[in-house]
């Protein structure tokens, strides 16, 4: 489409009009060297504002000036609006340098405040003058320079005036040993120890700042903790909230309280630092027991109870690097004294990081509910294999302990290649496979993490099947899988143990890596009789069984997970008529397993 146009009419660019002329006066964009100021309007109805380069004609030359500044002290006062009075103080800016000497001492260690800059400035409603009152009294009434004298009580009658219904109201309500939300803040100083109790257990905190939230008016404390990273020592923040509420309530009622406040805070001092050796001594990797509730996380990364009942495995680094969105990150490393204090311990974190070997969950665990193991030493002796393969069980174990102290130096060409080593048992159910491998972990106190073909994980549904089946020279997804197993087993650096019921359907290629392989005959009648009389004696309220009668029994084609499961029921029925555990209870289970059989 075209504009058709005539001699009478000009298009709208070429119209000849004063803002066309005065653009074409103007310079290319950034090109003049100098300064344009605008200035900002007044907030309108909405408090909104503008920016114009009209220079403001309200504006008022500024007060603090030369003349200002031969002034100890520099009082900013605004409007008050609470019917008491009509001006407050806003700031105060402190120019004297004996008074800035003073302050010092005052302040000493007060978090946030430098009182040697050569602007010094305190903000209404001057936290740090209502913390250190006491303190400023003390120094003020034993100062012997005339000067600084002068200076200190020109602030302190400034502050008396403006402090005095703040000081005097914080005092009686800890008298009385409660506080209102309005003065939460006056009973929190920087660098306080606070004590919150969650779950039942008192913890302790450093305490840093506090904000009050402008809609909700709820205080938001922020503590700070030691916790460890599992390289280094450092802090971490935790923040509570302390919601609006009416009148006065107990100060040790609150969500987290100055320790300072408690009537038994020598007692609750002791015990934590007590915890804190105690979880000091956690650093690092550990084997523990544990029972109770642990936390972990879900997909959202919200904290999900766990009620755990493991052998667990202590190992921050660990958890760092297999849960890296909750990983725990320390701050302030590089500062940390290179020993622990007690004040330190104090604060230490009650939590431990690591893995459940029966949930098979990355946890936080909690410090009180980890104990010693209790190892079962008799259950390597305990282990029982027919009577020709009796020097089995010392093969394994001396494998075992030779790869735990590394004895076995040999190396692959490739380097961390073939360091592990791999044991494959096989033979029928029932018969010790699984208890070998147990067995030999509680000898040598190790952890055991035991995981079928289902627990690799893998986008193929029927991955257990494939790791259980020969190869097909077609099916490219199962070579694929069993291909990966085989060669994160050339590189694994452990004892491994690889079990299975069916070794004729053992891929080949596993035979390459495995250096040991045993294979398990099912038990004989010695290996049974042992077996009975191993469970009946460790059942409780058992009663007399004859050497025919575990003869009789050892006749039984039984293995031993069934022996096992045999008597616990059997347990269960004598327990049931109150009875002693006789071998008609046995014959009773027997009869009922030989009908459904």
């Amino acid at each position: 489409m075209t504009v058709k146009t005539t001699k009478d009419s000009k298009t709208q660019d070429a119209v000849d009009t004063p803002v066309r002329r005065w653009r074409q006066r103007l310079c290319s964009p950034g090109t003049i060297c100098d300064i344009r100021n605008v200035y900002q309007t007044k907030p309108d109805e909405n408090g909104e504002t503008t920016w114009t380069k009209d220079f403001p004609k309200s504006l008022v030359a500024p007060v603090e000036d030369a003349e200002s500044a031969q002034y100890a002290v520099i009082v900013r006062n605004s409007k008050c609006y609470d019917g008491r009075k009509s001006l407050k103080i806003h700031s105060i800016v402190v120019q004297s340098e004996p008074l800035k000497e003073f302050l010092g001492k005052v302040l000493e260690g007060y978090p946030g405040v430098t009182t040697t800059l050569e602007r010094l400035e305190f903000n209404s409603p001057f936290k740090p003058m209502v913390h250190r009152w006491e303190n400023f009294l003390e120094i003020r009434a034993k100062e012997q320079d005339p000067t600084t004298k002068q200076h200190a009580d020109l602030l302190h009658k400034i502050l008396e005036e403006e402090l005095r219904d703040t000081i005097t109201r914080k005092n009686d309500l800890i008298r009385n040993k409660v506080i209102t939300h309005e003065l939460v803040w006056s009973i929190f100083e920087p660098g306080d120890v606070m004590i919150h109790t969650s779950d039942g257990r008192t913890r302790a905190f450093i305490f840093d700042k506090d904000v009050i939230d402008g809609r909700s008016k709820a205080w938001t404390l922020t503590g700070k903790y030691v916790d460890h990273d599992g390289e280094n020592f450092g802090y971490r923040d935790k923040d509570f909230e302390i919601y609006p509420f009416i009148g006065t309530v107990p100060i040790t009622s609150l969500a987290v309280s100055p320790l300072k406040y408690h009537a038994d805070q020598n007692s609750i001092r002791e015990s934590l630092i007590a915890r804190g050796k105690l979880w000091e001594e956690h650093k690092g990797y550990h084997y523990k027991q544990y029972r109770g509730i642990a936390h972990g996380f879900n997909h959202d990364v919200e904290i999900v109870k766990y009620h755990v009942n493991s052998r667990i495995i202590i190992d921050t680094d660990a958890f760092n690097t297999f849960h890296p969105y909750t990983s725990v990150n320390v701050y302030g490393e590089k500062d940390f004294p290179l020993e622990m204090t007690d004040d330190l311990r104090l604060v230490t974190t009650p939590m431990l990081h690591g893995y459940s070997l029966k949930d098979k969950e990355w946890l936080r665990f909690y410090l009180d509910l980890s104990k010693e193991i209790i190892w079962e030493t008799r259950a390597f002796e305990a282990l029982v294999l027919p009577s020709d393969q009796e020097n089995l069980k010392d093969l394994i174990l001396a494998f075992a302990k030779a790869q735990a102290k590394q004895v076995n130096n040999f190396d692959d060409v490739v380097e961390g290649k073939g360091r592990g080593i791999i044991m494959q048992l096989s033979g029928p159910p029932g018969v010790g496979k699984t208890l070998t491998a147990e067995s030999v972990a509680e000898v040598m106190r190790v952890p055991l993490y035991a995981m079928s073909a289902g627990d690799l994980g893998t986008s193929a549904s029927d991955v257990e099947y494939n790791l259980k089946q020969a190869r097909s020279a077609t099916d490219l997804e199962r070579n694929e899988l069993v291909s990966i197993f085989l060669r994160l087993l050339e590189y694994y650096e452990g004892i491994m143990f690889l079990t299975t019921n069916r070794s004729e359907n053992i891929d080949p290629a596993f035979e390459s890596r495995v250096h040991v392989s045993l294979t398990y005959q099912d038990l004989d009648k010695s290996a049974r009789r042992h077996i009975w009389t191993q469970f009946l004696s460790h059942s409780a309220n058992v009663g007399e069984f004859s050497d025919d009668v575990l003869n009789k029994l050892s006749e039984v084609q039984l293995n031993g997970r069934q022996i096992k499961n045999l008597v616990k029921t059997a347990s269960l029925l004598a327990w049931s008529k109150e009875e002693n555990l006789k071998y008609e209870h046995v014959q009773t289970v027997l009869r009922l397993r030989d009908v459904n059989s």
